[in-house]
């Protein structure tokens, strides 16, 4: 029986890609930036291998655009792909908070619990870098304590995509930072009281108020670009 040779972890185009993909979304990269195979190398001390595999794996995500005989460059997130991406998220996490409620494990509502803790230290600080990680890190949690690895897989894959469209306007999203823990409170409220109906209605309007903000400010960028 022939044998498999061990896989490293991370690879070296991983290791590639987590560190493009950390300059594009701390903004290092801007959006329609293009980004050249041999400059990103010669920066990041690697062949060019490494960097075209990095990149194709963060086209799959959606945080690079390949145009054809003209390169590669930071995507631009357009109203499209905020519709998308949240009628995505309120499909896979209303699900996942019905699991967490049927499996009715305790620590899985522990872990949620942790990540609104740390989004209320981060409410005291008035800490909005703090507020957008833990609101990130309690909408992960919630697909990954739902039990179901595909639909964690989901929310992952698509995670890049999610944070370059919040980094969009932040300062907004995040206007009443009080208001951002008491909508994830009372989501970890419905799904303690074992409540599905209202758990799932409570991520739905939580998730599409965000999509309607970013569909907003989307079409603001868009109107002041043409004048």
């Amino acid at each position: 029986m022939s044998s498999l040779e061990p896989l490293s972890s991370p690879t070296l185009a991983e290791q590639t890609a987590e560190a493009i993909r950390s300059r594009i979304l701390g903004g290092t990269f801007a959006s329609g930036e293009r980004l050249v195979e041999t400059r990103l190398a010669k920066q990041l001390h690697v062949s060019r291998g490494p960097v075209r595999e990095a990149l194709k794996q963060l086209a799959a995500e959606g945080l690079v655009r390949e145009e054809p005989r003209r390169g590669t460059f930071v995507a631009a997130p357009t109203e499209e792909d905020a519709r998308d991406l949240y009628d995505l998220r309120t499909a896979i996490e209303a699900r996942a908070a019905r699991l967490i409620i049927e499996n009715a494990d305790p620590t899985a509502i522990g872990v949620l619990r942790s990540a609104i803790e740390r989004m209320s230290e981060a409410v005291r600080a008035s800490d909005l870098k703090g507020l957008v990680r833990s609101d990130y890190e309690f909408h992960e949690a919630l697909c990954r304590a739902s039990g179901n690895r595909r639909l964690h897989e989901i929310f992952v894959r698509n995670a890049g995509v999610l944070r370059v469209l919040i980094h969009l306007e932040e300062e907004r999203f995040y206007e009443s930072f009080e208001q951002v823990e008491h909508q994830h409170r009372e989501v970890l409220a419905g799904i303690e009281a074992g409540d599905a109906l209202r758990a799932e209605r409570l991520i739905v309007e939580h998730l599409e108020g965000a999509r309607d903000r970013l569909l907003k400010h989307l079409k603001e960028q868009q109107a002041e670009a043409v004048d």
